[in-house]
């Protein structure tokens, strides 16, 4: 069984927009992790085995076919492994920085199997104050999951 990762943790991107995953998410992410693109503008991280999974169904995909043509194109071309140098660091590509927003400050939140990761300025903006009738409401609609 994978470990979970829980909680969340600011990492700021050095002068060469690197950063370092967490500790407390680096045994559940394996060695080869892969960044690709998240739901409300973040970016995902998550273990080699399950980005294989994810899109295993695209692999004999006739490329010709357009049912899938424009998700291929957009998540693939902001997709890839994310490689440490020798001190554990990634190298934010440019591009990816720009698109996703990341300025300096980023947020790493656990989900469980894989990582989120926001713009400092969207976390807070989107989650810097709980609202406790929300909090509630999700609580009772883990029901549906047997929670």
């Amino acid at each position: 069984m994978p470990k979970f990762m829980l909680g969340n943790a600011r990492h700021q991107l050095d002068e060469r927009n690197r950063f370092r995953i967490p500790v407390k998410f680096r045994e559940g992410l394996g060695s080869n992790p892969y960044y690709l693109p998240g739901k409300n503008g973040c970016l995902y991280i998550v273990p080699e085995e399950r980005f294989e999974e994810m899109f295993a169904p695209f692999i004999n995909q006739n490329p010709y076919t357009s049912d899938t043509d424009e998700f291929t194109s957009t998540v693939f071309s902001f997709s890839g492994p994310l490689e440490e140098d020798a001190q554990g660091r990634v190298s934010l590509d440019k591009n990816i920085k720009e698109k996703f927003g990341i300025d300096k400050e980023m947020v790493f939140v656990g989900k469980a199997t894989y990582l989120e990761v926001w713009p400092a300025e969207a976390w807070d903006a989107r989650y810097g104050v709980l609202d406790p009738s929300k909090i509630d409401k999700m609580i009772q609609d883990l029901k549906k999951y047997g929670v």
